[in-house]
């Protein structure tokens, strides 16, 4: 396996090619289209910006505009049979399929299939963000809720595991019907995660390795890569976390053998809150009762063990500040995960493809003004972004679907540019 420590000398190189794959407007190293657009598709005048935060916009960073009018939405309710311990259960899932018009059975496209955080539901809050998806890489873009997900009418039935078997069963159906639908390529079919959304995606490429072995792709946005990462949040006394970390919380449960626990969590400082993990007030510990000592429970859920078993394209994203945890250590680890995985192609960012990155590589690179970490005219990171500094600019759903997205999705497809690199 290749080093990093060449990044200083290819970095801008990488860079021009990732750039040129997008198409009109989507740069994922951040440049910004010159007409711009709210949350609503209008055009908006930057001088009178809205601000909503819960949805990460923030004055003046609205995203491109897109015509989408070349794009269909069809709302779907697919049946996905869960087999637990020899009883059959149906989940509806609440879906939505987004198609460019001139996908079709004679001229099919790739599809990319959208797991999302655990707090927002795909269907419907990504929905106008992934119709420019689907128009600007010209790419179908599936999403859906997983079981026991979902609000109101959009509300997929059946039991919310947490990455569970009822989830990666829904990743691992949704995969085979859907990826023989009309107008799909059924060789560039891949998942977009963001957050959370890793974590059935990872465990359905180890519980159903036969099914998910045509996989093209995976796109992993900021996704947590284990017990600790997965329930680490901010000291909040009034919650139950903190002021010190929660049973389970061990040197090889957080990979503190990689980097100590100081580097992946830090404590408080300058203000901000101490980094807690594996307290029974955070996500999920606190919906399941399952702390991080429960490993009968987390052991289906830590995509670090799982990423090993992902033999598809691989391609991480980490913005300068991460959406929820303190550091980023979590991408270093998925790339150190990958290298040991049967994938030809992995890569973090902009950098060299099947390259892991170590702290050196990040130092060479800013002093040179460049970043190992996303950010640009859309921003620098997802909200809440708890750990963020002052500068933090957050970016929208649209920002990231439509300025960010499509350059990755684009690249990964192209495997003549981004060739195998192992």
């Amino acid at each position: 396996m290749r080093s990093a420590n060449f990044l200083g000398r290819r970095i801008v190189a990488v860079q021009v090619v990732m750039a040129a794959l997008a198409l009109a407007g989507a740069n994922g190293c951040g440049s910004k289209a010159a007409s711009s657009s709210g949350s609503d598709g209008k055009a908006t005048d930057d001088s009178t910006p809205t601000d909503d935060v819960a949805t990460g916009e923030l004055p003046g960073h609205d995203a491109m505009a897109v015509d989408t009018s070349k794009v269909s939405s069809t709302v779907l309710s697919p049946v996905v049979k869960v087999n637990d311990q020899g009883q059959s259960y149906d989940s509806a899932i609440k879906a939505a399929f987004i198609k460019p018009l001139d996908c079709t059975a004679s001229a099919p496209c790739p599809l990319v299939i959208v797991v999302g955080d655990y707090d927002p539901a795909p269907y419907p809050t990504y929905t106008d963000p992934a119709k420019k998806l689907a128009a600007i890489a010209h790419a179908n873009v599936l999403l859906f809720n997983l079981p026991g997900t979902g609000d109101g009418a959009q509300h997929s039935s059946g039991t919310n595991d947490y990455g569970g078997l009822w989830h990666m069963t829904a990743v691992q159906q949704l995969y085979k019907t859907q990826s023989i639908a009309p107008g799909v390529d059924k060789t560039k079919v891949g998942f977009l995660t963001i957050g959370t959304g890793l974590i059935p995606v990872t465990a359905a490429f180890d519980a159903f390795p036969s099914d998910l072995a045509s996989v093209n792709f995976v796109i992993d946005v900021e996704g947590p890569i284990d017990r600790c990462s997965i329930s680490q949040a901010p000291e909040d006394d009034t919650k139950n976390i903190g002021p010190g970390d929660g049973a389970g919380a061990s040197d090889s449960a957080c990979h503190f053998t990689t980097a100590p626990h100081s580097a992946q969590y830090p404590p408080a400082t300058g203000g901000k809150p101490a980094s807690i993990i594996c307290a029974p007030g955070a996500w999920p510990i606190t919906a399941t009762g399952s702390g991080c000592d429960d490993n009968a429970w987390w052991i289906d859920r830590e995509p670090y063990t799982k990423l090993q078993k992902v033999g598809a394209r691989y391609q991480r994203l980490q913005f300068k500040y991460d959406h929820r945890l303190p550091s980023h250590w979590a991408s270093r680890l998925a790339l150190k995960a990958m290298a040991s995985s049967a994938s030809n192609y992995f890569a973090l960012n902009n950098m060299p493809a099947c390259s892991t990155v170590n702290e050196d590589d990040c130092t060479a690179l800013e002093a040179g003004g460049q970043s190992c970490w996303l950010s640009g005219d859309y921003g620098n990171g997802l909200a809440s972004a708890p750990y963020a500094g002052t500068d933090f600019v957050a970016i929208s759903w649209d920002a990231l679907f439509s300025e960010v997205l499509p350059t990755y999705v684009n690249a990964i497809l192209d495997t003549k540019t981004n060739p195998k690199c192992k």
